[in-house]
């Protein structure tokens, strides 16, 4: 949830367009919720200005597919899952169609795009996959970003 979504609610409560009961039960996932192998931060970008992103090692595919599950009942921002298996992104695309993937990243509900632009700077083709990482990252948060590749650390002297 972010500052624009919970002044949306309150404005739906006050107006009468939301019950309170069920402005209390969206309140009730902040700020995070626990599903027993994680807590999922739904107050990062109320207090970091953007959602946390999901690091894939280390998580099973289930557990995969239910943080995002939880992310996106909870929010209305980018949800990004980094260095995903094929398994964790078969599994948790599967959960929760609507998911692209970008090499070894998903990303659900892609933010509107943004007039700022990122260049990605890399120095050789070892580079790439970190490099495609951060171009999706960049994108969900409708950033949209321009590329230098193979530029070659002996490029600097």
């Amino acid at each position: 949830m972010d500052d624009a979504t919970l002044q949306r609610l309150l404005d739906d409560v006050s107006s009468g367009a939301v019950h309170p009961d069920d402005a209390v039960a969206q309140l009730r996932r902040l700020p995070w919720a626990d599903l027993g192998f994680a807590r999922v931060d739904h107050h990062r970008a109320l207090r970091q200005g953007l959602g946390e992103a999901v690091y894939g090692p280390g998580k099973t595919a289930a557990q995969v597919a239910a943080i995002v599950g939880e992310l996106l009942a909870g929010g209305t921002g980018p949800v990004v899952v980094t260095r995903v298996t094929d398994e964790q992104a078969d599994t948790a695309l599967g959960a929760n169609p609507a998911g692209d993937r970008v090499g070894s990243t998903l990303v659900w509900r892609r933010a509107a795009p943004r007039p700022e632009r990122v260049v990605i700077a890399c120095a050789g083709t070892a580079d790439l996959p970190v490099a495609d990482e951060c171009a999706a990252v960049l994108i969900a948060h409708g950033v949209s970003p321009g590329r230098l590749t193979d530029v070659g650390v002996a490029g600097v002297h």
